[in-house]
């Protein structure tokens, strides 16, 4: 198969207008969930600013969700720096478990 056979053209719908977007055909099923979460993310905008254009929509939403995603890679940072720190913790309470030959009741527990 050669790559020109992988592209495939699809026509989305975003807010009632239609857009033909390329895309490679085995990310067709996540495109189409992107249009749907999309237009419904502009059905919750229009309930509070229904005189904006397609245009100021979607910039609007563009704009929403690049928020959501500085917020998402925020929380991954938190989460990361966490598990950094949980491992270290883990590492010196084994050291010292593995250290302390008094704590064979410990040890035992910890098989």
């Amino acid at each position: 198969m050669s790559s020109k056979d992988s592209i495939k053209k699809v026509d989305i719908f975003i807010n009632g207008h239609s857009y033909s977007i390329y895309c490679p055909t085995d990310e067709e099923p996540a495109l189409q969930r992107a249009t749907s979460h999309i237009n419904k993310f502009i059905q919750d905008i229009r309930k509070n600013a229904s005189q904006l254009s397609q245009e100021e929509l979607l910039v609007l939403c563009s704009l929403n969700l690049y928020e959501k995603s500085e917020e998402l890679q925020h929380h991954i940072q938190a989460e990361e720096r966490a598990k950094k720190v949980l491992t270290k913790i883990i590492a010196d309470a084994q050291s010292l478990i593995n250290d302390d030959p008094n704590n064979l009741v410990l040890n035992s527990n910890l098989e």
